[in-house]
C-alpha cells in the first residue's frame, strides 16, 4: 500500500497539530484577529483556509464556525481549548485517512469541484485549463513541484484530509465545452479565474483590462472581454444597457448604477463577499431585486 502510506505521511506533515499531545495544545499562543505569524498559518491550514498568516476577517469568522460546530464559546479567539479542539478534530480526519484506499486517477467530478472550491476558482467539476493553471499557482506558492497534477502532498497542502483520488487536467478534444459547456463559457470561467483573488480597487480595471486590481463592473467587464463578449472595459451604469435583456442560460449580469455582478454557470461572481471568502467566487446566492439582468446573445 505505498500510496496510501505516502497519503498518510504527507497528511501528518500539514496536520502536524493534529499529531502533538494533547498538553502541546497549551504551549501554542493564544491568537487574536490582527495576530500575524507563523502560527496564523498553522491554524488556517488547519481550517483549511489559504496560510497567509494574516488573522483577518475571513479567518475570524472561520474560527467562530469551528467553535460554533464543537460547542466552544464563539468569541473568535484560538486560546488552548480552540486548539485542542483543532487538534482532536485533526486526528479523528488523520485516523480516517488511514483506513481509506486511493480511487485512481479522475479529471472530473466531483472531487475536482472541491479541489476548485478550495483553490477559489469555478467548482464546474471539469479539470480545464483554468483549474490546471490555478494548481500550478498553488503548487509553486507551496514549494511543490508544479505539474499540475493534484497528488497527495497537493492535496496535503490544501487542507484536505482523507482519501482522494489522484487529479489531472481533462482532455477535452475539442468538444465545446467537454460536458457541454459552451466554449464561450469556459472562456469567461477561465478568465474569471484569474483575477478571482485579485484586490479590490474602486475604478480598477477601467482604464486597461489588464490591472493589479478591479472593482466591481472592472471584474465583470474583464470576464466578458476574456470571453471574446466585449471590447471595452465598462460601469456599471453601462452594463445595465449591455447585451440582451433577462436573465442568460450560461451568463447573466446584474448590474444597476451603483453595483455590477454575475452569475456563470450557476455560481455567483462578485466582488461583495470577497473579504471573506477570499475569492470573487461565492457559494452562496444573493438577490437580484433592484437589479438589471442581461446576458449576451445565445448564452
Amino acid at each position: 500500500m505505498p500510496h496510501r502510506a505516502a497519503h498518510i505521511r504527507c497528511l501528518a506533515v500539514t496536520a502536524a497539530i493534529a499529531l502533538l499531545p494533547v498538553a502541546s495544545a497549551q504551549a501554542l499562543p493564544t491568537l487574536h484577529h490582527g495576530d500575524r505569524g507563523r502560527s496564523v498559518a498553522k491554524l488556517q491550514r488547519a481550517l483549511h483556509l489559504g496560510d497567509d498568516g494574516v488573522f483577518g476577517r475571513g479567518t475570524l469568522h472561520a474560527v467562530k464556525r469551528f467553535q460554533r460546530r464543537h460547542g466552544l464559546t464563539a468569541d473568535g479567539v484560538v486560546g488552548a481549548g480552540t486548539w485542542r479542539m483543532i487538534r482532536r478534530s485533526l486526528h479523528q480526519h488523520a485516523a480516517r485517512a488511514a483506513g481509506a484506499g486511493g480511487r485512481g486517477v479522475r479529471t472530473r467530478g466531483a472531487s475536482v469541484r472541491l479541489l476548485q472550491a478550495r483553490l477559489g476558482v469555478a467548482a464546474d467539476g471539469v479539470f480545464g485549463p483554468g483549474t490546471a493553471r490555478a494548481v500550478r499557482r498553488f503548487q509553486r506558492a507551496h514549494g511543490l513541484t508544479a505539474d499540475g497534477v493534484v497528488g497527495p502532498a497537493t492535496w496535503s497542502a490544501l487542507g484536505v484530509s482523507g482519501s482522494h483520488p489522484v487529479l489531472k487536467r481533462a482532455h477535452l478534444r475539442g468538444r465545446p465545452g467537454g460536458s457541454g459547456i459552451p466554449a464561450l463559457v469556459l472562456r469567461a470561467i477561465s478568465a474569471a479565474n484569474r483575477i478571482a483573488g485579485f484586490p479590490y480597487r474602486y475604478g480598477g480595471g477601467h482604464r486597461s483590462f489588464h490591472d493589479s486590481a478591479y472593482d466591481c463592473s472592472g471584474s465583470v467587464s474583464y470576464v466578458l472581454h476574456g470571453a471574446g463578449l466585449l471590447g471595452r472595459p465598462r460601469d456599471s451604469s453601462e452594463l445595465m444597457s449591455w447585451g440582451q435583456a433577462g436573465r442568460g442560460r450560461w451568463i447573466t449580469v446584474y448590474a444597476n448604477a451603483g453595483h455590477t455582478f454575475m452569475i456563470i454557470n450557476g455560481k455567483r461572481y462578485d466582488t461583495t463577499g470577497r473579504w471573506d471568502t477570499g475569492s470573487r467566487w461565492q457559494r452562496v446566492d444573493r438577490s437580484s431585486a433592484g437589479y438589471v439582468a442581461r446576458h449576451p446573445a445565445g448564452l
